[in-house]
């Protein structure tokens, strides 16, 4: 629920970014810091830096937990 990984996107690590995700209810906006850069698979693994509690509602609804 702390984030995600973006796989084909390469950013700083360090940096801070914004990511809007569209959820069946409608787009959701978060602030991410990249906390890793991959190459294998080539990607970026984002940690959500604020998270409030009505994104962390969508966020537990659509990915399945409890």
């Amino acid at each position: 629920m702390g984030g995600l990984f973006l796989e084909g996107v390469a950013l700083n690590f360090g940096s801070l970014t914004s990511v809007t995700i569209e959820f069946p209810t409608g787009p959701l906006s978060f602030q991410a810091q990249v906390r890793r850069v991959s190459t294998q698979p080539p990607g970026s693994g984002l940690q959500f830096t604020r998270l409030e509690s009505h994104q962390l509602a969508v966020l537990q609804r659509f990915a399945g937990a409890k």
